[in-house]
């Protein structure tokens, strides 16, 4: 049974009591005033006032001396308080005692527990520990031993009964005293824990980058943690928030009619609880939003706001609508040019297919298709590094050869070097006849690589360099070209960046080519493109990917687009004239390359300028193929293909001919639609003589 004063509830407890010793001293002289004037006029009502002289006169002393020191007690120190409180409490616990026994025998129990309550009341505060309170136990149960044997006439007749009663009231006062600090004690845990809760909370509220206000009806702020008081500056919220430009939500222009304090007063007229989001505040070229809520503080109606730094938020929002919208013109402009170049490619294949014009007339036509298959290809790194960063760049694996696509990617080069003075070699070790992997991908990475080399070679050679290890195909593209400074490596990889030396030797490009070549790469499980270059001596780019290899005998059965590989038609061209083909386009010359394309293959050839004219043919002709593209006025393709469905199903018509979908969109969201309604393969624009007759002839067999 320990008392520890040194706790912290301890010494709150200590502080407590002696914080009160002023009110209780001044309670217990205000009843020691009373209580005599009490016992006077009780006296002089009963005994009259010719008697008592002696007992009249003690009372009205000691009020007299109770109302002296109750009036000096407010000047006097907090030890003068407590030695007088001593002192009273000493004198009141002798005087109980004596008039109990002297004067009022029949009065000794009502004086025996006024004398218990006096102890309790003006001693028990000076408990600190077990032993003291021992002895103020020992000290109170003197007195009244004393008494007691006082009263008895100094005679014991029951010495047993005389002990017992001395334990008994030893410790009746130390266990009212022990259990009286007990609960103090506990609740000034109680207390200690409720404040070191609340500092805790106040640290979190402090430490809170938002910036936190109380206010009250008046708008003044009654409390604000850190952030709030260096933002607000000011004891009332109606000064702050005066002259602020407000806005009720991030896209809406100022209107400085609107005054945030007022909305901020119409919610003192709401429930508790309620929540309300103000809006926008433009301070000092920085964004807050504020939010409110109606709340009970210090039992008053206040509101708590709560002011957030939405400067960036609001900046990443319109970031991310621009970059959205450049997206989107991004796929509208791609679309619109890749359906003239589709046109133009096509149209020139046709005509580089007869033999009626001049070498001049077949240099300007090369000149045609390389012009456009250049547009092409910046087109489509725009758009490919744009679904990169979006997240939208579909990888399409499928087993095909490796060593051809290499060599496919070798004759493209050798055709653009032409007569320069640059030997172009390939070399293949241990290559699988078929592997798993992106075949489009990986051709656009390798030729990028090599026209790279191309355009910075001048002279020497260019070697592709084909190896197969451990399931990672590993290629190299060597060049003896001009070379690049160490410190200009890492720019090669920075979108839109070009180093010097392209400027000057090939000024061409948007600076995209190795930035989404790299982003490829990853995406088709490498670790991107490393780079060996010295100046003057030339540049080894290389990289590797994990690809799975599987046996020759392995044939996909659906044409892939963008592979090119050259398909040679395995039918006589009399069988194919039975095939009808129709042609859904909006655009005249798109009709008229894809057919003159058919027709030199032997196809029959049909032509409709919207979905709707397409179903009237489909309705009336038995078609082998019909050609849609997706985008047309009155009726647009996927309407079509659905309704064609339809059509079939309602035994209108006997078959439904595949359709293919013939787009310059290149989004998923475009291929799931197609497959959506129906269409069984996409062509996109533009595509070559090799690729659409591939498809078509697929499809027809």
């Amino acid at each position: 049974m320990n008392l520890n004063s040194d706790s912290e509830e301890g010494k709150i407890l200590d502080a407590i009591k002696k914080d009160t010793i002023h009110e209780r001293l001044a309670s217990g002289l205000l009843c020691g005033i009373i209580i005599p004037l009490i016992h006077l006029f009780s006296d002089a009502y009963y005994n009259g006032l010719n008697n008592n002289y002696s007992l009249k006169f003690m009372m009205i002393a000691m009020s007299l001396n109770h109302y002296f020191f109750r009036k000096s007690l407010p000047s006097r120190s907090k030890t003068f308080v407590l030695m007088i409180s001593i002192a009273v409490t000493e004198i009141s616990n002798i005087a109980m005692g004596a008039l109990a026994v002297f004067y009022f025998p029949e009065c000794l129990v009502f004086y025996s527990q006024t004398s218990a309550l006096i102890y309790v009341y003006h001693e028990g505060y000076l408990i600190s520990s077990t032993f003291f309170l021992c002895l103020l136990a020992a000290k109170q149960t003197a007195i009244w031993t004393f008494y007691t044997y006082a009263y008895s006439g100094f005679q014991l007749k029951e010495t047993s009964a005389y002990i017992a009663g001395i334990i008994c009231l030893f410790l009746l006062y130390f266990f009212i005293g022990y259990y009286d600090y007990k609960k103090d004690i506990s609740l000034c845990k109680s207390k200690l824990e409720n404040q070191t809760m609340h500092k805790n909370i106040l640290a979190v509220v402090d430490s809170i980058s938002d910036s936190i206000l109380i206010i009250d009806q008046s708008n003044d702020i009654i409390f604000a943690n850190s952030c709030g008081k260096k933002l607000v500056n000011s004891p009332s919220a109606s000064k702050f928030f005066k002259g602020k430009k407000y806005y009720r939500c991030y896209c809406e222009k100022t209107n400085n009619d609107k005054k945030v304090i007022k909305d901020i007063n119409l919610l003192f007229k709401t429930s508790i609880n309620t929540e309300v989001c103000f809006g926008i505040l433009h301070q000092q070229n920085e964004l807050y939003e504020w939010k409110g809520k109606l709340i009970f503080w210090n039992n008053k109606e206040s509101i708590i706001l709560c002011g957030r730094n939405v400067t960036h938020l609001v900046n990443m929002e319109k970031e991310s609508s621009e970059s959205k919208y450049k997206s989107a013109l991004l796929r509208t402009v791609s679309h619109e040019l890749r359906t003239p170049t589709s046109a133009v490619i096509s149209l020139t294949q046709i005509i580089e297919s007869s033999e009626r014009f001049s070498p001049e007339n077949a240099e300007r036509l090369e000149i045609i298709k390389d012009s456009c298959s250049y547009q092409l290809c910046l087109i489509n790194d725009l758009l490919d590094y744009a679904q990169i960063l979006s997240g939208c760049l579909k990888i399409t694996n499928i087993f095909f050869n490796m060593h051809q696509l290499c060599l496919d990617c070798m004759k493209i080069i050798k055709v653009q070097l032409n007569e320069k003075a640059v030997k172009l070699e390939f070399c293949a070790k241990n290559i699988p006849d078929l592997i798993y992997s992106d075949p489009y991908r990986l051709k656009q990475v390798i030729l990028n690589l090599l026209s790279n080399a191309r355009k910075f070679t001048k002279k020497g050679r260019i070697v592709l360099d084909l190896s197969y290890e451990k399931c990672n195909v590993i290629v190299k593209c060597k060049d003896t070209g001009i070379g690049i400074a160490k410190d200009k490596i890492k720019e090669l990889f920075v979108p839109f960046g070009t180093l010097e030396s392209s400027q000057t030797m090939n000024p061409q490009g948007v600076g995209l080519g190795l930035v989404i070549s790299n982003m490829l790469i990853k995406e088709l499980g490498g670790i991107g493109i490393k780079v060996e270059s010295e100046v003057g001596i030339g540049s080894c780019f290389s990289f590797y990917i994990h690809a799975d290899c599987e046996s020759s005998n392995t044939n996909s059965d659906v044409a892939e687009e963008n592979i090119k590989v050259s398909i040679k038609s395995i039918y006589p061209k009399t069988i194919l004239k039975r095939n009808e083909i129709l042609i859904v386009d909006d655009t005249n010359f798109n009709i008229l390359a894809l057919t003159q394309i058919l027709k030199n293959e032997g196809f029959l050839c049909y032509s409709a300028m919207n979905g709707e004219d397409a179903i009237n043919f489909v309705r009336t002709r038995d078609f082998s193929c019909v050609i849609m593209d997706c985008e047309m006025p009155i009726m647009d393709g996927w309407e079509a293909c659905k309704k064609i469905s339809k059509m079939f199903e309602e035994n209108i018509i006997k078959k439904i001919p595949p359709i293919i979908a013939y787009t310059a969109h290149t989004s998923d969201f475009i291929m799931n639609k197609c497959k959506e309604a129906g269409m069984k393969d996409v062509i996109i624009k533009p595509c070559t003589s090799e690729d659409l007759l591939s498809k078509v002839k697929c499809w027809i067999e």
